[in-house]
């Protein structure tokens, strides 16, 4: 299997950075340690890395597109520096009441990027720190990661406990899980 064929579908907020709730400036963002080489790594392995993104903070008045575009022309300037970089973004803008197909954990933002960017859910993962991030995973087909980066995580866990959820690899760090996703991608070959 090439590696241009796996598609690394990773959330923001509490996976790559710290979640103060709600970023609305650049400023705010402080990525995790790590970050920056294990998405360079995955970039070097080939590796299509694509961020899908909550942020419904748009649609609750705490910050405006020009913002949130803000924020991630300043992480995709960082992950470049230290040779990494996104395939594509995807958010979603919307109140979790709106009803509209893209909030995780819907499909509507990987849809968008298998449509935008000629990316495969056939061989992808999904890397998060939410229940919802390994909801969607399963709904695409997708190898959920979970990082325990946040409170939130423990629902997840929990759900898998009780048999509502299903998680292939439980992480503490972004890092951990890239290192299991390409020993996991190695043993396909």
């Amino acid at each position: 299997m090439m590696h241009n064929e796996v598609t690394v579908f990773v959330d923001r907020d509490g996976t790559l950075n710290q979640d103060p709730g709600y970023l609305s400036t650049p400023d705010g963002l402080v990525l995790y340690p790590g970050v920056v080489e294990s998405v360079a790594r995955l970039k070097r392995a080939g590796c299509s890395v694509v961020l899908v993104t909550n942020q419904s903070g748009i649609g609750r008045g705490y910050f405006t597109r020009a913002n949130l575009q803000a924020i991630h022309d300043k992480l995709e300037n960082i992950l470049a520096q230290g040779g990494g970089g996104l395939d594509g973004i995807f958010f979603c803008p919307h109140l979790p009441d709106d009803g509209c197909d893209c909030r995780k954990p819907k499909a509507g933002l990987i849809r968008q990027a298998v449509e935008t960017l000629s990316v495969s859910t056939v061989h992808s993962y999904m890397v998060g720190d939410k229940r919802s991030d390994m909801e969607l995973a399963g709904t695409v087909g997708a190898i959920g990661v979970l990082v325990t980066t946040s409170p939130v995580s423990q629902e997840a866990i929990h759900a898998q406990m009780r048999g509502e959820l299903h998680i292939e690899s439980v992480t503490s760090t972004f890092s951990e899980a890239v290192e299991w996703i390409l020993q996991d991608i190695s043993k396909v070959q």
